[in-house]
């Protein structure tokens, strides 16, 4: 499910009117969802004064898995594809009625943020718009997509004012490689191939990627065990898997997607004991943006949202209130 939270306080720096609807959406990367996001979205939204909300992606959370005979029959585009999460992505900002975005994306899910924003710049009158990824309004409730249409304005509705990446690499297969072995395993060995493939991924989300694996509580770990439990989550992973060389960019597709971008406004987030993303790929990263800005959190791995969540809001609430007082002084 997607979830949203939105400003309770009654003295807020800004005003969502006079901010012209502006939202912050947050994108979470490999084996999160919406719960990835639990100690930070409330705090943000109090802090900033804006809606908030968290995007679950296709295959992750507890968001529905379909199969692939789901939308090929249906004649529908992959939904684990990701191009066609861009395009989810940019339907559910438009259905929460926010004419202008901040995007925080961690890992694979920054980069579905940077193509967002690729997205927008290059087609700003025409994107294709997924009926079902959507909020069902006051409810929190998502459905799959059962039909396209075409929102000829939605790409102009819809201006991505900036970004935070944590923790992003265009260079980095985000699958595991045994997990990748396994993926490719015959399907008629699903009973040896699942607790293989829950074992391995539990393991990469709860140890390997923390600086502190004692933060690992049980409660942590059967948040990220229940997205392996949800039916076809296997078969969504299989898929995944598959297509898990989109998050590795070529140095032609990189250099094509941040000249798009080349002027938008972005903060760069490392884990400074990061095992996966080191700091120094982190700053290479923010060297290719011409107006960006690198914070390192120290003692912290590659979830800042999970282990520092404190240090983390310290770092991107000053880029994303300036960020909004410049929306503020363009919309008087």
């Amino acid at each position: 499910m997607d979830e949203v939270s939105t400003l309770s306080s009654p003295a807020a720096e800004h005003d969502l009117e006079a901010n012209g609807q502006i939202g912050i959406v947050l994108v979470h990367g490999f084996g999160g969802g919406v719960f990835s996001w639990r100690h930070v979205m409330g705090v943000l939204a109090r802090q900033v004064g804006c809606t908030v909300a968290s995007f679950d992606r296709p295959s992750w959370g507890l968001t529905s898995r379909p199969h692939q005979k789901d939308w090929e029959v249906n004649q529908l585009p992959n939904p684990y594809k990701l191009e066609n999460q861009v395009d989810l992505l940019l339907s559910f900002c438009a259905e929460m009625g926010f004419s202008s975005v901040i995007l925080v994306g961690h890992d694979d899910g920054g980069i579905l943020a940077l193509k967002a924003a690729q997205r927008v710049h290059a087609s700003p009158n025409s994107v294709n718009s997924p009926m079902g990824d959507n909020i069902v309004p006051n409810s929190g409730i998502k459905v799959y997509p059962t039909s396209w249409i075409s929102f000829p304005s939605l790409g102009s509705m819809v201006e991505i004012k900036g970004g935070v990446l944590l923790s992003v690499s265009f260079t980095r297969e985000v699958v595991p490689g045994f997990a990748r072995i396994l993926l490719y395993t015959s399907l008629g060995k699903k009973h040896i191939v699942r607790p293989l493939l829950q074992t391995e991924i539990t393991q990469v989300i709860n140890r390997r990627v923390w600086y502190d694996a004692t933060k690992v509580t049980a409660e942590v770990s059967s948040l990220y065990k229940a997205p392996l439990c949800v039916e076809g989550w296997d078969e969504a992973l299989h898929e995944i898997g598959k297509l898990s060389s989109e998050t590795v960019l070529s140095p032609q597709n990189a250099a094509t997607l941040l000249q798009a971008i080349k002027d938008l406004p972005v903060l760069v987030i490392a884990g400074a004991e990061d095992a996966l993303v080191p700091l120094k790929s982190a700053q290479v990263m923010a060297s290719r943006f011409v107006n960006s800005k690198l914070v390192a959190i120290s003692r912290c791995g590659h979830l800042p949202h999970e282990e520092c969540p404190k240090a983390l809001l310290a770092a991107i609430l000053p880029f994303i209130n300036n960020l909004l007082t410049k929306s503020q002084v363009h919309n008087q």
